[in-house]
Protein backbone atom coordinates (compact mmCIF):
# COMPACT_ATOMS: atom_id res chain seq x y z
CA UNK A 1 0.00 0.00 0.00
CA UNK A 2 1.41 3.38 -1.00
CA UNK A 3 1.18 6.60 1.00
CA UNK A 4 -1.02 9.09 -0.87
CA UNK A 5 1.47 11.90 -0.14
CA UNK A 6 4.07 10.10 -2.29
CA UNK A 7 1.84 10.26 -5.36
CA UNK A 8 2.25 13.18 -7.74
CA UNK A 9 2.51 14.11 -11.40
CA UNK A 10 2.20 11.26 -13.92
CA UNK A 11 1.90 8.52 -11.29
CA UNK A 12 -1.04 10.31 -9.69
CA UNK A 13 -2.56 11.04 -13.13
CA UNK A 14 -2.44 7.31 -13.95
CA UNK A 15 -4.24 6.44 -10.71
CA UNK A 16 -6.89 9.11 -11.33
CA UNK A 17 -7.53 7.54 -14.74
CA UNK A 18 -7.85 4.12 -13.13
CA UNK A 19 -10.15 5.50 -10.44
CA UNK A 20 -12.59 6.92 -12.99
CA UNK A 21 -12.24 4.19 -15.62
CA UNK A 22 -10.26 5.95 -18.35
CA UNK A 23 -7.65 4.06 -20.36
CA UNK A 24 -4.39 5.98 -20.64
CA UNK A 25 -1.27 5.25 -22.66
CA UNK A 26 2.02 6.67 -23.90
CA UNK A 27 1.79 7.30 -27.65
CA UNK A 28 4.75 6.24 -29.80
CA UNK A 29 7.69 8.65 -29.50
CA UNK A 30 5.94 10.77 -26.88
CA UNK A 31 6.62 11.03 -23.18
CA UNK A 32 3.25 12.51 -22.21
CA UNK A 33 0.40 10.40 -20.93
CA UNK A 34 -2.57 10.37 -23.34
CA UNK A 35 -6.17 9.22 -23.59
CA UNK A 36 -8.90 9.13 -26.20
CA UNK A 37 -11.98 11.06 -25.08
CA UNK A 38 -14.28 9.40 -27.61
CA UNK A 39 -13.87 6.68 -30.21
CA UNK A 40 -12.38 8.12 -33.37
CA UNK A 41 -10.92 11.22 -31.72
CA UNK A 42 -7.27 12.16 -31.74
CA UNK A 43 -5.49 11.27 -28.47
CA UNK A 44 -5.15 14.12 -25.97
CA UNK A 45 -2.72 14.62 -23.14
CA UNK A 46 -4.05 13.33 -19.78
CA UNK A 47 -2.97 15.40 -16.78
CA UNK A 48 -5.82 16.12 -14.33
CA UNK A 49 -3.25 17.21 -11.75
CA UNK A 50 -2.31 20.12 -14.06
CA UNK A 51 -5.28 20.75 -16.38
CA UNK A 52 -8.38 22.40 -14.91
CA UNK A 53 -10.37 21.19 -17.91
CA UNK A 54 -9.83 17.62 -16.64
CA UNK A 55 -9.46 17.99 -12.86
CA UNK A 56 -12.05 20.73 -12.38
CA UNK A 57 -15.07 18.65 -13.48
CA UNK A 58 -13.88 15.80 -11.22
CA UNK A 59 -13.77 18.17 -8.24
CA UNK A 60 -17.33 19.23 -8.95
CA UNK A 61 -18.63 15.75 -9.77
CA UNK A 62 -17.24 14.19 -6.58
CA UNK A 63 -17.99 17.24 -4.41
CA UNK A 64 -14.42 17.63 -3.22
CA UNK A 65 -14.11 20.35 -0.59
CA UNK A 66 -10.95 22.47 -0.84
CA UNK A 67 -9.30 24.68 1.77
CA UNK A 68 -6.01 26.57 2.02
CA UNK A 69 -3.98 26.24 5.20
CA UNK A 70 -6.40 23.89 6.95
CA UNK A 71 -5.21 22.84 10.40
CA UNK A 72 -2.30 25.26 10.04
CA UNK A 73 -0.69 23.61 7.03
CA UNK A 74 0.80 25.67 4.22
CA UNK A 75 -0.79 23.50 1.55
CA UNK A 76 -4.18 22.88 0.01
CA UNK A 77 -6.40 20.35 1.75
CA UNK A 78 -8.96 18.31 -0.14
CA UNK A 79 -11.77 16.57 1.73
CA UNK A 80 -14.34 13.99 0.67
CA UNK A 81 -16.74 12.03 2.83
CA UNK A 82 -16.18 9.66 4.54
CA UNK A 83 -13.22 11.09 6.45
CA UNK A 84 -10.78 11.70 3.59
CA UNK A 85 -8.49 14.68 4.17
CA UNK A 86 -5.31 14.98 2.13
CA UNK A 87 -2.92 17.78 1.24
CA UNK A 88 -1.22 18.90 -1.94
CA UNK A 89 0.98 21.71 -3.21
CA UNK A 90 -1.77 22.74 -5.65
CA UNK A 91 -5.56 22.57 -5.59
CA UNK A 92 -5.58 19.97 -8.36
CA UNK A 93 -2.93 17.79 -6.72
CA UNK A 94 -4.81 17.75 -3.41
CA UNK A 95 -8.15 17.08 -5.09
CA UNK A 96 -6.82 14.25 -7.26
CA UNK A 97 -5.18 12.66 -4.21
CA UNK A 98 -8.54 12.76 -2.43
CA UNK A 99 -10.29 11.21 -5.43
CA UNK A 100 -7.77 8.36 -5.56
CA UNK A 101 -8.23 7.75 -1.82
CA UNK A 102 -11.99 7.57 -2.34
CA UNK A 103 -11.99 5.32 -5.40
CA UNK A 104 -8.93 3.15 -4.75
CA UNK A 105 -8.84 2.73 -0.96
CA UNK A 106 -6.99 -0.59 -1.12
CA UNK A 107 -4.14 0.97 -3.09
CA UNK A 108 -3.31 4.04 -1.02
CA UNK A 109 -3.26 5.07 2.62
CA UNK A 110 -3.57 8.44 4.26
CA UNK A 111 -1.28 9.64 7.02
CA UNK A 112 -2.27 8.25 10.38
Amino acid sequence: MENINNLANVKLDILVAEAIGIDVFYPDNHNKLSYVARLGMVPREWAPTRFWSQGGPLIEQHKIDLNWGWEETSEWTASIEPDINVQGATVLEAAMRALVCLKLPNYVKQNE
